[in-house]
């Protein structure tokens, strides 16, 4: 860097810092994911010295994320689901309706989400999905990937009910049957990601009127966030490895004299994958499901501003194999 002066120097670092803050928090893979996990998605690679006060004063001026971000509301003591042991073993299904039709005249999504590891897969729907089309993606989306859960956190809506599970197990090639045990507890997880979910079609308002090719970006993008419950991403969690991003393509380990570094390699692991998981499980439960029950809270906050249900509120049923 000797060939800069001292100025041109301070320049160029601020030039790549806004340059990085901008891949990790614009772009499409981020989906502007607010001041904390901007920050924690650029550790991943990239340090440099007062890194969080950067990003902090960046997303304040980012229009998008003021615009897209949640705003806290009061909070009201709620119960929350038991919390499964690994990855995979429970899931949660919601439909979320209501969005502008694209050219297939789609206008929903259903999420599928993993309620140890966080990770969620989505797929565009129209408003007259049938049980037989949700068994499909079931298998599309989480099965082959994934294998049979062993518990279904789900609303009580017909979609979920024997007549997806005979489809299910028809396509699947076996006799098993389920049972049903009602719970009372909300599942707050699915709620908050059908919330982060808009937040994220939001953000990405340019194309909005075909937000169903934004939904491939807005899963990465929460799958590549820290969730709060877990202290990693889901990513992480569920393979023990970050992906690789296009912004880190080519890119080189150096250091900057102005006090910043990159790393490009891929983080090694630090543990087995059983005692990863084993730490996860042990985090998880020092604050059961702490996100699902700030999201209770949330909405619980919205009925006593409004004083009323908010649209979705129906309590859930537990299924398990």
């Amino acid at each position: 860097m000797e060939m800069f002066g001292f100025v041109d120097e301070v320049t160029l670092n601020i030039y790549l810092w806004m340059r990085w803050t901008i891949q990790r928090n614009d772009a499409p893979t981020a989906g502007h994911p607010g001041r904390e996990k901007t920050y924690l998605l650029l550790t991943h690679d990239l340090y440099w010295n007062h890194q969080y006060k950067w990003v902090r004063k960046y997303v304040r001026a980012c229009e998008v994320c003021q615009r897209v971000n949640p705003a806290a509301f009061s909070q009201a003591p709620l119960q929350s689901l038991s919390i499964p042991s690994d990855r995979w073993q429970s899931i949660s299904m919601d439909f979320v309706f209501g969005l502008p039709s694209d050219s297939m005249r789609r206008t929903g999504v259903v999420g599928f989400v993993d309620r140890f590891s966080k990770m969620v897969h989505f797929a565009a729907v129209p408003a007259e999905v049938t049980a037989v089309q949700t068994a499909r993606l079931f298998v599309e989306m989480v099965f082959k990937h994934h294998g049979i859960p062993l518990g279904i956190v789900s609303d009580r809506d017909p979609r979920f009910t024997a007549r997806f599970w005979q489809e299910e197990f028809t396509l699947l090639g076996t006799q098993l049957s389920m049972s049903t045990a009602d719970h009372p507890q909300t599942d707050g997880q699915t709620e908050r990601v059908n919330r982060v979910l808009g937040d994220l079609l939001k953000s990405y308002a340019h194309s909005f009127q075909q937000w169903s090719n934004c939904l491939p970006m807005a899963e990465f993008a929460i799958n590549n966030s820290v969730h709060a419950s877990t202290g990693h991403t889901p990513f992480y969690v569920n393979a023990m490895l970050h992906p690789r991003l296009p912004s880190m393509l080519g890119m080189v380990a150096s250091s900057l004299s102005g006090g910043g570094s990159t790393v490009a390699s891929e983080q090694p692991l630090k543990s087995t994958d059983t005692d990863t998981v084993s730490a996860m499980t042990t985090r998880r439960q020092s604050f059961p499901e702490r996100d699902d029950e700030q999201e209770l809270r949330v909405r619980a906050g919205r009925r006593q501003r409004t004083g009323r249900a908010c649209c979705g509120e129906e309590r859930r049923a537990e299924q398990t194999i």
